[in-house]
């Protein structure tokens, strides 16, 4: 299988890139082919302009560049997967960007009947997350109202907890986490 990740935090050296990394191991060794975009680091442009937004209900538009060959490696690969911090209970800004300019009719268009999954690291708790809502309204809004506005045939969210801990034994644990779901992703 191919799976296109999609990363985003602006410190390479963070809990965000570690998850990533260990989620593409466990991957790898399935022998999956990994296509990695790193939205911090890649020049990835996020700003939606007036070209991007010009004439967006046509099904033939003509995409710029950029946006055409982050569109292609959608349809190449056989699955997606996003790896992103929680901020402000929602995608970070850079995904938003890549979800409003490369998910768009043209994509649509050329099917995204793919699976998704979104790994979504919290720095709350389940408990806290269930308490306010914020667990099945993160869950929705990635699952339907992205995910399935979009097309996509299966879309699955796994939350990793409570990130901000000072436990070492516990963010290993979440590593272990990442790993599983490399491994049993297929």
């Amino acid at each position: 299988m191919k799976v296109l990740l999609v990363v985003t935090h602006p410190r390479e050296v963070s809990l965000t890139h570690a998850v990533k990394n260990r989620f593409v191991e466990a991957l790898q060794q399935n022998n999956h082919e990994v296509d990695i975009l790193d939205l911090d680091h890649d020049g990835f442009n996020p700003l939606y302009s007036v070209e991007d937004e010009r004439d967006w209900t046509n099904p033939d538009k003509v995409y710029a560049p950029e946006i055409r060959k982050e569109m292609d490696r959608i349809v190449a690969a056989d699955a997606l997967v996003f790896v992103f911090p929680l901020w402000w209970y929602s995608v970070p800004s850079l995904l938003k960007g890549y979800l409003d300019k490369v998910w768009n009719m043209g994509l649509l268009k050329e099917s995204m009947s793919k699976k998704v999954l979104w790994i979504c690291l919290a720095g709350g708790d389940e408990e806290h997350l269930i308490k306010y809502g914020y667990k099945p309204m993160i869950t929705h809004y990635l699952n339907v109202a992205i995910a399935g506005y979009a097309g996509v045939k299966e879309s699955q969210v796994e939350f990793l907890y409570d990130t901000l801990s000072p436990s070492e034994e516990y963010i290993a644990g979440l590593l272990d986490q990442a790993y599983a779901l490399g491994q049993s992703y297929n």
